[in-house]
């Protein structure tokens, strides 16, 4: 009976070692499709799935509706959702704000929906950042003293240039000479006045600004030069949307993009955004400049915040990193940047059984399919797209690109990427090598700039490996450092993570499944089978005993002479005289039965005790 108890347990024992390997090999199955190539096929199940979340779902909320747009045009109707919340043509209705009216205006465009009314209000909104200090700067070609004249409200002023291009002279109630010396101070009450300058040398001219409080100069985009007796013209255009009197910075990012993808000139806006984005981290700024206007530091700024070569996820963003990798994406769009695909790629890996991401959020899984797979939609939205390049000798590229190339915007033509333009020129994007740089390794990081070029994100300076670093969260935890735990992780109080404002979110231990429970009790059952083999007649024993049908009572043995041990005779105790025989104190003894012998010594002592008298 023994042999069929070990044999059972033996089963039970290798039926879970079963299940611990089925799992073990499912687990290894997930990770190694994680790390394959784009399935096209995923694709097509996030767009189905994306589908079936708004179809007939009469509960979307604003946003959810504005980038399911995006994604899918204007199908099932979206655009009547969005008209829902809407007020005199911005949105909401309950009180018109500049980052809602944009994005209402970026999906009446991508539904093939006239956006000019949209336009229209937001450039209402616009004003003078008044934030901004501006300088006029003139520089002499060949170092050389110089006289020049400077016009402005219908009179001349004198300025004298050193030959240590220092300034002297009076310049009016506009202009004054900055402390460095080098610069002509402009006038808040200026700001909208054209000054007109001539020198006796060939000459440079160009603006340059920084915030009111002070900090980094910018030099502005566009410098004008002439030769000797000639002229330039230089105009302050600094302007914000406005939030009642005040620019609204994030506002102002969206609303530029919405003007930006309505081919409007964003340029008088670009000062303002960018001087004041270090004090807007949180809202991304380097991937709407980088839309807005090209750049290789915007464009190093995006590859560089990369977190684990896989993501985005900005410091104290009110979003998740699903957002603001959308944003980079976005930003990114068209490009060659390796970035770009490893977001893709990771992005594939930890999608939903479901094809979404973030547990089916609408929202999210929209701005991810319309950023990094997007695709064309019926009646609007990049139907005119190819029209730049279908133009002989136009090409699409970035503003900073295009002015390289000595071409010109035109706004009238459009292009897929949302950070390109059309220029009337021929963009020749350079090899890493024609930069003089080259294409850092995985695990490299490029100390310099980085640059965008025909082979990717180009490092102009040395590519580095990172000294590792102790980072108890991902280290110790395996979690992950964001600005806030989604709902499949939990924070871990007793993890550091290095950037402040950051929490360390690890992964929400698994629910045990139905099955495992039943796993559980089959095994104890039997468990329980087994020791009830082995012990049965003890348990048989216990049982009887509970129900009381077994009785134990003490074993009488049979005494007398010749069995068992020899009894000691007890001392006779004689009674003393006067004082009657003291029974010993404890249990009474047991009454017999007379017998013969006994009553004979009764009478014995009776007859002795009257003689003693």
């Amino acid at each position: 009976m023994n042999k069929r108890a070990l044999v059972l347990a033996l089963m039970v024992v290798l039926s879970m070692n079963f299940v611990f390997a089925a799992n073990s090999t499912n687990t290894s199955v997930s990770s190694s499709q994680a790390a394959t190539t784009i399935d096209l096929d995923k694709i097509d199940k996030a767009y189905n799935c994306l589908d079936g979340l708004v179809k007939n779902n009469s509960r979307l909320s604003f946003q959810e509706a504005i980038f399911s747009t995006l994604a899918l045009g204007s199908k099932y109707n979206l655009v009547s959702k969005i008209d829902e919340e809407k007020g005199a043509n911005c949105w909401p209705k309950s009180g018109c704000k500049l980052k809602e009216t944009a994005l209402a205006a970026l999906a009446y465009s991508r539904a093939g929906k006239s956006n000019d009314d949209i336009i229209k209000w937001l450039g209402s909104k616009n004003g003078s950042a008044s934030e901004l200090q501006w300088y006029l700067e003139i520089d002499i070609t060949s170092r050389a003293a110089s006289d020049c004249k400077i016009r402005y409200d219908g009179s001349e002023k004198t300025l004298k240039i050193k030959d240590d291009m220092t300034l002297q002279g009076s310049l009016g109630s506009c202009l004054s000479i900055s402390n460095s010396g080098y610069w002509m101070r402009i006038s808040s009450s200026c700001l909208e006045k054209e000054f007109e300058i001539s020198c006796d040398q060939d000459f440079v001219s160009s603006l340059i600004y920084q915030k009111s409080a002070g900090g980094t100069v910018y030099v502005s985009s566009q410098a004008n030069g002439a030769s000797s007796s000639g002229t330039t013209k230089e105009k302050v255009q600094a302007q914000c949307f406005k939030t009642g009197t005040a620019c609204d910075y994030e506002g102002s990012l969206w609303a530029a993009f919405a003007l930006k993808k309505a081919n409007k000139d964003v340029a008088p806006y670009l000062p303002y955004l960018v001087a004041f984005a270090d004090d807007y981290k949180q809202t991304f700024p380097s991937a709407f400049l980088y839309i807005l206007n090209g750049g290789e530091d915007f464009y190093s700024s995006i590859v560089q915040s990369q977190k684990q070569g896989k993501f985005w996820e900005v410091t104290g963003s009110a979003n998740s990193k699903y957002f603001d990798s959308s944003l980079a994406m976005l930003a990114l769009q068209g490009s060659s940047a390796v970035e770009l695909e490893n977001a893709k790629n990771y992005f594939a890996s930890v999608q939903g059984t479901s094809g979404c991401w973030n547990n089916n959020n609408v929202r999210d899984s929209a701005f991810l399919l319309y950023s990094g797979w997007p695709r064309s939609v019926g009646g609007g939205g990049g139907t005119t797209a190819s029209l730049c390049t279908s133009v002989s000798g136009y090409s699409c590229g970035t503003r900073s690109d295009c002015r390289d190339f000595g071409g010109s915007i035109l706004t009238s033509f459009d292009c897929p990427n949302a950070h390109e333009y059309c220029c009337n020129v021929k963009i020749e994007k350079k090899s890493c090598s024609e930069l003089l740089g080259k294409v850092c390794a995985n695990g490299q990081n490029c100390i310099g700039s980085i640059s965008p070029s025909l082979d990717g994100s180009c490092c102009v300076g040395t590519c580095e490996i990172p000294l590792p670093t102790t980072n108890e969260c991902e280290d110790e935890a395996q979690g992950e450092c964001k600005s806030s735990c989604d709902s499949t992780t939990e924070e871990e109080i007793i993890k550091d993570c290095e950037a402040s404002g950051q929490v360390c979110c690890v992964a929400k231990a698994p629910k045990s499944s139905n099955l495992w429970i039943w796993i559980i009790i089959l095994s104890i059952l039997i468990i329980l089978v087994i020791i009830g083999i082995i012990f049965r007649d003890r348990l048989r024993v216990w049982w009887f005993h509970f129900r009381g049908r077994a009785k134990s009572a003490p074993i009488t043995r049979p005494s007398g002479p010749g069995y068992g041990m020899a009894r000691r005779p007890m001392p006779m105790m004689r009674p003393m005289p006067g004082r009657p025989m003291q029974r010993p104190m404890g249990r009474p003894m047991p009454q017999r039965e007379a017998s013969g012998t006994d009553k004979e010594m009764e009478e014995t002592f009776k007859k002795l005790k009257e003689l003693s008298k």
